[in-house]
């Protein structure tokens, strides 16, 4: 027999599913020319940001992603200045990855371009509706915080600070 709490609980991972899908399908009809490398690359220099240097094989597991296409990844990364590679201190079998400077830049200038683009898909919606998505959002990303499993905001932290420095 399902329990009031389990069937919440399906009812809310069925909403989230379909909150991701379509955020997914936003960032799909905003950027449609930012490539499945390019995708990840932002996804590891934001994973890199929000919990520093890390090994490559925690990089895979946070990302899903198999060594040999992290090694791409990261090899990339390497050519365009935009990460490092450093031998662990406790084991030097182990390499982890630490962003660059370089890194910080392209990461902000990403996330940037993205904030432009997801401006320019809003700008159809009415200011009630404009409304109701920031609160929406707002709410979405206070309740998720509660868990102690997700970090920081890491990342969006990490940009809004850029961009007012550079402002």
């Amino acid at each position: 027999m399902i329990t009031q709490g389990e069937e919440l609980q399906d009812i809310a991972a069925n909403d989230v599913m379909s909150l991701i899908i379509d955020v997914h399908t936003i960032m799909m009809l905003t950027a449609p020319d930012i490539t499945g490398i390019q995708e990840a690359k932002i996804r590891l220099l934001g994973i890199l940001e929000i919990t520093g240097s890390q090994s490559m094989t925690e990089l895979c597991n946070q990302m899903f992603i198999s060594k040999p296409y992290m090694t791409r990844l990261v090899d990339s990364l390497v050519s365009e200045g935009s990460v490092e590679r450093h031998p662990d201190v406790k084991d030097r079998r182990v390499i982890n990855i630490s962003m660059t400077e370089e890194g910080k830049k392209y990461l902000c200038n990403m996330l940037n371009e993205l904030r432009i683009r997801m401006k320019a898909f809003l700008s159809g919606f009415s200011s009630s509706d404009l409304e109701r998505i920031s609160k929406a959002s707002a709410e979405i990303h206070t309740t998720f915080t509660k868990n102690p499993s997700i970090k920081n905001q890491g990342t969006w932290v990490f940009y809004t600070e850029q961009n007012l420095k550079e402002k």
